[in-house]
């Protein structure tokens, strides 16, 4: 039942091209060289992402949005759409009798197959993935193809040509790991596959050739690539580092997991990293996209939003390093090819004779159809087991109603498959023993290959299909069902019924919305709920199918393809407008303009001006989160401090007990405490506080609200301020403290909401403090009363690296501080680190801040000395 997106298959219909006809080769060459070999390192550690996509060779840093002239001999559209799997819907057949000895077959029978009809006019279809069964292929074919591509018809592929062991490692780890964790299910026995050093480099190694053959198909910086399933989950980060500005997605046909089931996985990090690198991330249903979300929260923390999309359906989004990522939901569903398969099938000759042997058999009963490979999954045995407990609660029903489950799929050399198709035997055969008779059997058990045909029989026999799969991906067998029904010839002008019961864990059972959802591990209910489906009186039925018709017509998988392109468009519109660096597999971006802070500039700028002003925050910022400041950082202070030009404040939301004990050795320093509730100026002893402090019935509502927190919260604590009441809880659980954070702030906004208070939620903490007490203010206050005295600021350099110095960074780029400075004043807003900020400019980390200071220390001589004494208030 679950049938994977672009993965080849037999077809009797199908078209050829001989390997030969090089008039079908379109060359698009960007000239990337070939990742060199990785993996020869022989350490037991897990190889870096970052060293094996520096073997990639020399790597673009900016994509060129202009076509290359060069990669073409053939004019093409300008805009492409390439799509990225782990298989192309190709075979590669081998026959002598024609040149070059190759036959390459498009799969027909593929979904992907036939996107090109739904794929914008002004775009050209390309797909990039392995070839089935194409090991052997000779050297300068395999070389011709990987430079060339191969045209076939309707597409344009670019093979990619994994090494036979290392296709062998990625695929076996793929497909028993990978699979069986993404559908809930850990290893714990000792032969499951192992995840080792040597998996983690053949699965950089092939990453890598895919990336290589991505570099090749791009033509232009708007062509959308779209990378397909677990298989290259890795990709997006390779693509990302190589080409920092494409427009990138990624969609996963297969369930994704919860945390505890995820983030135990090798790699799980990585993977989440690398997903984020992509503008739009697809998943079939809700409570997937939730389960990936609660993932990049417990193990990043990060958190959700909601974003706006050209789309119907729509798209939430995650905030990420300065980038919101799309996050679109929607089942693929069916292709139109599919659909009239199923309508020429079900009004067949020989279906309809089939279906009228069928209808002879069983005559007289309501027919329950399951259809479902032979897989534990699809919790075959779980719904044998509901309609024991139906013929058991509900006694009027035996002799009335058959379940035909029809089995297929099966492998005869895998021991597990065997094991399971012996216990859904005996499991049949006991219940046929216990509620049947010589006449009548309740379970009829088929194991069978099934063509559309046979399947058409049997969806046009059903009264109701039940599928009761714990886990599955892309599961048409619903969509098959009503299609069929709806192409029954036999009540031509009748209204058409039918009747589903589902999976609440199917993807497909959230887009058909008036299906019966059901959880297979609670027999009762599910039991039940298949009594109320055989009860169910015409009209609903009518209604019913209706619905889920006209909703499977619109919803084809032509509507997901073009669905998904929108929001991707969308979700990267403004990438050219930002600057974006990778580092390993995580990508920052932030405004174009974000640069580094350069020494030369600065000093420069310092060099000629006469009134400078230094905002210094200090952990995290002069020096990393330490209890003391360092012996440099008093020497700096003190020499900055002395000439009569500066005015240098330290702005923290330490508490002023706590700086005075650091930078009382500091002479002239100016000390903004608690993010400037106190304030004392420089050659002052007196500390000046911005409220009068008489009003505190917020603390008393506050404070019994933060300890009851406290005590429910593990590893959390509060402190308290002169100015504010903080509560932190960084060293707790993730997602409980994030909770926790949530909860609390909301109840304290609602309690305090008449109060003159601020409540603001930081990483992990809740902060409640007196409206106006913040960064940005305090430096107002500084620059309002130099320039009431006459002094007013011609160079002012703020640094700070946390969320609160983001409110002095705010004051400057909205340009409020524009009547209390010079006119011609030179601003210096930097942020440490390059992450996401209001400031104009970065340093790497403290030691960048230290370097600039000490710059500006050693950069001032003596005849930039002024007569007049220092500012004091």
């Amino acid at each position: 039942g679950e049938q994977g997106l672009g993965r080849g298959g037999e077809s009797n219909d199908s078209r050829e091209i001989s390997c030969a006809s090089k008039q079908n080769f379109v060359i698009f060459d960007r000239g990337t060289k070939s990742p060199s070999a990785m993996g020869n390192d022989q350490s037991r550690a897990a190889p870096s992402l970052m060293a094996a996509m520096a073997k990639l060779g020399e790597q673009e840093r900016r994509f060129d949005t202009a076509t290359d002239s060069e990669s073409s001999s053939v004019q093409g559209p300008q805009v492409r759409l390439i799509m990225v799997m782990n298989q192309l819907p190709v075979r590669a057949t081998k026959d002598p009798s024609v040149p070059g000895g190759w036959i390459f077959n498009e799969d027909e029978d593929s979904p992907i197959a036939h996107l090109a009809e739904s794929s914008p006019a002004s775009a050209e279809l390309v797909l990039v993935g392995t070839i089935p069964c194409a090991t052997d292929l000779p050297q300068k074919l395999s070389n011709d193809l990987t430079t060339d591509g191969l045209r076939l018809h309707n597409f344009l592929f670019f093979p990619v040509f994994v090494p036979p062991q290392t296709e062998s490692i990625v695929s076996c780890v793929c497909n028993k790991y990978f699979n069986r964790a993404l559908h809930s299910v850990l290893p714990f026995t000792i032969d499951e596959p192992c995840y080792d050093h040597d998996t983690t480099t053949a699965w950089f190694q092939a990453t890598a050739l895919f990336a290589d053959a991505v570099a090749r198909t791009l033509t232009s910086g708007e062509d959308l690539v779209w990378v397909q399933d677990y298989h290259l989950f890795l990709l997006p980060s390779f693509l990302r580092w190589r080409h920092p500005f494409i427009r990138l997605g990624f969609s996963l046909h297969a369930p994704f997991p919860t945390p505890d089931f995820f983030l135990p996985l090798p790699l799980a990090v990585r993977i989440l990293q690398s997903l984020l690198c992509c503008d739009l991330l697809g998943f079939h249903a809700l409570d997937q996209a939730r389960h990936f979300l609660a993932c990049c929260h417990r193990a990043l923390g990060l958190r959700q939003c909601t974003r706006r999309s050209p789309s119907p359906d729509g798209f939430l989004g995650i905030n990420h390093l300065g980038r919101t990522i799309g996050i679109h939901v929607l089942f693929p569903g069916m292709a139109r090819f599919q659909m009239s398969n199923f309508y020429s099938a079900a009004q067949s000759t020989p279906v309809q004779e089939d279906l009228s042997r069928l209808r002879d058999r069983f005559c007289g009963n309501v027919v329950l159809l399951g259809m479902d490979d032979l897989d534990v999954f699809n919790s075959i045995n779980l719904k044998l087991l509901a309609v024991e407990r139906l013929l058991q609660r509900h006694a009027h029903y035996r002799g009335r109603i058959v379940l035909v489950q029809v089995i297929t799929g099966m492998n005869p050399e895998d021991e597990r498959s065997t094991l399971l198709h012996q216990d859904i035997r005996a499991t049949c055969a006991r219940i046929n023993s216990k509620f049947g008779s010589d006449l009548y059997k309740p379970i009829v058990l088929k194991r069978r290959a099934v063509s559309s045909e046979v399947k058409a029989a049997h969806y046009m026999l059903a009264d109701c299909l039940v599928i009761t799969a714990m886990r599955c991906g892309v599961n048409l067998i619903p969509y098959e069902y009503v299609v069929s029904r709806q192409a029954d010839p036999s009540t031509p002008s009748a209204p058409k019924k039918s009747r589903l019961v589902l999976s609440e864990f199917m993807g497909c059972s959230q887009a058909l919305s008036r299906a019966a959802t059901v959880n297979p591990l609670n027999i009762d209910d599910t039991a039940e709920t298949l009594a109320k489906a055989i009860d169910m009186n015409e009209e609903e039925q009518q209604e019913q199918h209706e619905k889920h018709h006209t909703y499977i017509k619109s919803h084809d998988v032509a509507y997901w393809s073009r669905s998904f392109t929108e929001d991707l468009r969308s979700c990267s519109e403004d990438r050219l407008n930002n600057s974006v660096r990778m580092d390993g597999s995580i990508v920052t971006v932030s405004k174009e303009n974000f640069t580094e802070l350069q020494k030369q500039r600065v000093t420069t700028a310092y060099l000629n001006t006469a009134t400078r002003v230094l905002l210094l925050d200090y952990d995290g910022t002069l020096e990393s989160v330490l209890d003391t400041p360092k012996t440099w950082v008093i020497e700096t202070l003190n020499a900055l401090c002395a000439m009569p030009e500066n005015t240098v404040f330290i702005v923290s939301g330490r508490t002023k007990k706590d700086l005075q004990a650091y930078f009382g050795a500091c002479r002239g320093l100016g000390i903004a405490a608690e993010h400037g509730y106190y304030i004392r100026w420089p050659g002052q002893n007196e500390w000046i506080t911005t409220d009068d402090g008489d009003d505190l019935e917020w603390v008393r509502v506050a404070r019994p609200v933060m300890k009851w927190y406290t005590q429910a919260t593990k590893h959390s604590r509060m402190e308290i301020k002169d100015s504010a009441l903080v509560w932190q809880c960084r060293h707790s659980d993730s997602i409980y403290a994030s909770e926790q954070t949530k909860e609390m702030a909301d109840h304290l906004k609602e309690l305090l909401m008449n109060e003159p208070v601020a409540v603001k939620t930081g990483h992990r903490s809740v902060e409640v403090h007196p409206k106006g007490v913040n960064k940005g203010s305090s430096a107002k206050k500084i620059l309002s009363a130099m320039a009431d005295h006459q002094q007013r600021a011609d160079f002012v350099l703020c640094v700070g690296d946390d969320s609160s110095d983001e409110e002095m960074f705010e004051l400057f780029a909205s340009k409020k501080h524009k009547d209390v400075v010079a006119s011609r004043a030179t601003v210096f807003t930097c942020k440490v680190a390059r992450k996401p900020s209001r400031a104009r400019y970065y340093l790497e980390n403290a030691e960048g801040v230290k370097g600039l200071l000490v710059a500006l220390k050693n950069a001032v001589g003596s005849e930039f000395h002024r007569a007049h004494g220092r500012y004091l208030p």
